[in-house]
């Protein structure tokens, strides 16, 4: 079992910019389709390669994406819990 991280984000904005719909969706499919490089992963999701590798590089960047030395990416996480104060 991997241990808790936490990550924090200053307000809600800020995390539903990080964590936008298409980000939402590109975390989705590398968490059930396990590993793959960003070319692949930007084919599954018939998105732009580009735009899916500043995605990457944005969740890499936070923990949320691993990079292999391979090159391939992929989330090894199962959940994902938001709390929200005011």
């Amino acid at each position: 079992m991997r241990p808790l991280e936490i990550l924090s984000f200053a307000d809600l904005p800020l995390l539903l910019r990080t964590l936008s719909p298409a980000r939402w969706t590109l975390l989705q499919k590398l968490h059930a389709d396990g590993a793959m490089s960003i070319y692949q992963l930007a084919k599954r999701l018939q998105r732009d390669y580009k735009n899916v590798h500043t995605d990457v590089t944005q969740l890499a960047g936070i923990g949320l994406i691993e990079r292999g030395n391979d090159g391939r990416v992929a989330v090894a996480w199962d959940l994902l819990r938001a709390e929200l104060r005011f």
